[in-house]
């Protein structure tokens, strides 16, 4: 079939039309004005692994993933020859087992041998400091990338991060530039010494370097997200792809059921008018993304020569030599695994989509159990951010391998006392975001409330009603003091809640919050927690007769308590340590080495 022909000056014009010209371009595209097509390039690429080294799982049948599977594609594609290169977007860390037990360098030692040409930093690689990113980029074989981020030199990073780099393939020089979500304080924990600039004007910067050293075929290596990739395409000159990640964005053959206005890939007109090509590859290595572009002499794209990503299937054989070393890394985590903590009668919804949208059954049980931990010392209302729920699990019985990748962070809850007004703020902070799948959407315990979808960010939220003790509820007192149990990282102000670092009276409690989550768990199995109404998305709550009824007092806590050797703690949270089977100071993974090996296969609900 001939490939559509069109001019720049009628590309720029359909491009403003809307994502169903979008589709069509992406799937076959000339540009006129373009000179002779005398270069090709196929980019084989990923994105948010998010250590996902196993496939993942649906119950017991693997669907779809895996890096043995991910080895026996990228071989094959290299056998075919030709310009390659193999690219990740970032987010390589956190998400399973492997990441809580080998903290990146099992992942390490599969992408070295996948022979990874780049990858940018994600604002996952951030999460338990920069110790775990140290050794990551010690270790690694390929350079790791991010232009807007700038390391002091007191910073054990220094050296270790580069803006951008050449890459030589078939005789002609590829810039790739990483960058990184300037939001990653937020989202995670990079520490003292690092900063992240405008990534956009970090683009621009790296585009006119490179283009002043002679290299007119440059990749943006993103993790920004869908939205800013297309920013970025619209405002940067001089790019010519755009390979991204964050936002776990899935693109034409990877959509279920199909949907032709979202086309792997996305073409974008840039302020000259010339094409950009935009791509991203999901999530977890469920695809091997592969997209192949003509260049003419002058760098600029001439054509999407194929777009075609392909699902990494349980079918595909999978690598011996990889095999074998997954079952040596998998050897500790089998009885971490296979430790029974629970049983569920339902399955509990921790989709990606939903628990940072809408109320979830396991958003639910994760807040109750927070409020059920510290009722004894007050606790009154209790906040989850969806973007620490990390994954679903099935019906049926729950091990202890489930609830760490469900909450893989190694949190501790946090009591600290807010005005009413202030918990307006911070669940107005939790839904300003939504369009965007922001983790900072909360789920909720103790309370509900409803908000505007149509809404400007900041005036959402149109009810709240927190609980009365007596199985009703009434409407929040703004002037009110509640007692509230939230994790240590919005306690810090991560997601956006700057309003919890107001709160008075905290307490750090030290209880791990998977800890918190199997001691409900085994209190009263088997769950059934279900959706009843929590959160109510452009609709009302449901009456109350009456005016406002004042908190009950919560539980004070002295800001300082006195110092007799060691440190001190208040009674209710000694006693709660000791009544407790788990409690704050007894870790999950002491409490499982202790208990007899099982081997169980991971299994991950698919999203």
């Amino acid at each position: 079939m001939a490939v559509p022909t069109i001019s720049r000056r009628t590309f720029v014009k359909t491009m403003a039309v809307g994502s169903g010209t979008i589709a069509y371009l992406a799937t076959a595209l000339t540009v006129h004005g373009a000179g002779p097509e005398v270069y090709t390039l196929r980019i084989i690429h990923t994105n948010d692994h998010h250590a996902r080294i196993e496939p993942v799982f649906s119950g017991n049948n693997p669907v779809h993933g895996g890096v043995s599977r991910r080895k026996t594609l990228i071989d094959a594609i290299r056998g075919e020859g030709g310009n390659q290169l193999l690219l990740d977007a970032g987010d390589v860390f956190q998400g399973t087992l492997y990441f809580n037990q080998y903290r990146g360098l099992a992942d390490l030692e599969f992408y070295n041998a996948l022979k990874y040409d780049a990858m940018a930093i994600g604002n996952h690689e951030f999460d338990i400091g920069q110790g775990p990113l140290v050794d990551f980029a010690r270790g690694a074989t390929f350079p790791l990338l991010s232009a807007n981020i700038q390391v002091d030199r007191s910073s054990p990073l220094a050296g270790l991060i580069k803006p951008w780099v050449v890459i030589w393939v078939g005789g002609q020089p590829i810039g790739i530039i990483g960058v990184t979500t300037e939001d990653t304080p937020v989202l995670s924990n990079p520490g003292p010494g690092v900063r992240f600039t405008n990534y956009i004007e970090a683009v621009r910067l790296g585009v006119a370097s490179l283009r002043r050293d002679g290299v007119n075929k440059i990749i943006a290596l993103t993790h920004v997200g869908i939205q800013a990739d297309r920013e970025l395409a619209r405002r940067v000159d001089g790019l010519s792809v755009i390979i991204g990640g964050h936002s776990h964005t899935p693109m034409g053959p990877m959509i279920n059921p199909p949907d032709p206005n979202r086309p792997y890939p996305e073409v974008i007109a840039s302020p000259s008018g010339k094409p950009v090509i935009v791509a991203h590859d999901w999530e977890w290595g469920r695809w091997l993304g592969d997209l192949t572009i003509g260049f003419d002499a002058n760098g600029d794209v001439t054509r999407v020569v194929a777009g075609r990503p392909t699902e990494v299937r349980p079918a595909i054989d999978p690598d011996g030599g990889f095999e074998n070393r997954i079952r040596t890394f998998r050897g500790p985590l089998d009885q971490l695994r296979a430790t029974p903590v629970g049983e569920t009668r339902v399955a509990l919804n921790g989709a990606r989509a939903d628990v940072r949208s809408k109320e979830t059954n396991l958003g639910n049980l994760i807040a109750d159990s927070m409020l059920a931990k510290t009722a004894p010392a007050g606790a009154q209302l209790a906040i989850m951010n969806g973007g620490g729920i990390r994954t679903s699990i099935p019906e049926g019985r729950i091990t202890l391998g489930q609830v760490l990748e469900v909450m893989p962070f190694g949190n501790t809850l946090v009591l600290l006392t807010l005005t009413g007004a202030q918990v307006k703020e911070a669940l107005e902070n939790g839904v300003s975001q939504v369009e965007q799948s922001a983790g900072r959407f909360p789920q909720v315990g103790g309370m509900r409330y409803s908000w505007s979808a149509s809404a400007p960010a900041g005036s959402r939220i149109t009810g709240i009603q927190v609980s009365d003790g007596r199985g009703g509820f009434v409407p929040i007192d703004p002037n009110a003091s509640y007692r509230v149990v939230v994790n240590n990282f919005i306690a810090g102000g991560g997601d956006g809640y700057s309003v919890l670092q107001r709160g008075t009276n905290k307490v750090d409690t030290g209880f791990l919050d998977a800890d918190v989550l199997v001691e409900y768990l085994q209190a009263r199995s088997p769950v059934n927690p279900q959706v009843e109404g929590r959160i109510v998305q452009d609709g009302v709550l449901p009456g109350v007769a009456g005016v406002a009824a004042p908190a009950p007092a919560p539980v004070e806590t002295p800001a300082a308590l006195p110092r007799t050797g060691g440190e001190s703690l208040p009674a209710w949270l000694l006693a709660l340590a000791a009544a407790g089977a788990i409690g704050g100071g007894l870790r999950l993974r002491e409490r499982a080495a202790r208990i007899a090996a099982a081997s169980e296969r991971e299994t991950v609900e698919v999203e």
